[in-house]
């Protein structure tokens, strides 16, 4: 019944006329015409990763758009890899329908392409060595005296600039892998840095009680997490909106999550906002 419905939305949605929309036609021409969605994306764990062995893909964002590629009645195809400096060029030469794996909404990125309505939002916290004591609250950390390390243009960076002017930044080059960031804390190179919970968890797996999250109640900031369309694929962001809305309505976004919940405070859940005038609140 739900893919029946969904089936109906996609129809209507494709059938409606944008106001003043620059295309006419575009991915959800080719989408229709051949019934497959054709994923670009970037393999990260725990989001989205192909067994070597069986060539399935795993990960939360292959879960979450088989669930959408089946309420659309269409064919999943991750087919081509981009990076996240790249997106916004391969989707305007058409390699790929929309990325599939999940993207920080950026205000800068939002001039040039759209976004889904969120999968879920992430929190990035402060990450400081298990036995410090300097930094009661983050004002502490906004010193000359004091050292924040991230990869080279990465939006650490920009947060420590917006957030703690004083603090000098250590930047390693952007192909550096990222556990070397941490490193850089646990060995007293740096003072703190910038990081999601999962990335903290993994790291702290197998480097236990060398660091810790300094406020778990506090993010720095929280993202939004998306998927990435053409800027003016409209028709083809707002079918699958219809899907993502049902899944987080129905619960089945929830359970998705659920089942990658590995660290705390590595996914806040996504809501439908409504308001039910029956319930007796």
């Amino acid at each position: 019944m739900l893919q029946k419905q969904s089936r109906y939305v996609l129809l209507v949605i494709c059938s409606m006329m944008i106001a003043g929309a620059a295309k006419a036609e575009g991915a959800i021409s080719r989408v229709n015409n051949s019934g497959d969605l054709k994923c670009g994306y970037v393999e990260y764990r725990p989001a989205l990763e192909q067994d070597l062995n069986s060539k399935e893909w795993k990960g939360f964002n292959a879960d979450v758009m088989r669930v959408v590629a089946q309420r659309l009645e269409l064919n999943l195809k991750f087919t081509t890899p981009t990076g996240w400096a790249t997106v916004v060029a391969d989707l305007n030469a058409e390699k790929f329908d929309m990325l599939c794996s999940g993207f920080w909404v950026h205000p800068n990125v939002g001039k040039f392409a759209l976004f889904s309505r969120p999968i879920m939002f992430q929190p990035v916290f402060l990450v400081v060595r298990s036995d410090e004591t300097r930094f009661s609250n983050n004002k502490d950390l906004n010193n000359e005296n004091v050292i924040m390390v991230a990869l080279e243009g990465d939006n650490p960076v920009n947060i420590a600039k917006s957030d703690f002017p004083k603090t000098k930044i250590l930047e390693l080059p952007n192909m550096t892998d990222f556990s070397q960031v941490l490193v850089n804390v646990e060995k007293g190179k740096a003072d703190f840095t910038i990081v999601d919970a999962y990335t903290f968890g993994a790291y702290n797996a197998n480097n236990p009680d060398r660091l810790k999250i300094l406020n778990t109640e506090n993010p720095v900031r929280i993202y939004p997490v998306s998927y990435v369309f053409h800027k003016e694929d409209v028709l083809l962001r707002d079918a699958v909106n219809a899907a993502l809305d049902e899944m987080i309505l129905d619960g089945t976004m929830g359970k998705i999550f659920d089942m990658y919940e590995e660290y705390p405070n590595a996914y806040y859940r996504a809501v439908v906002p409504y308001n039910n005038p029956y319930n007796g609140q």
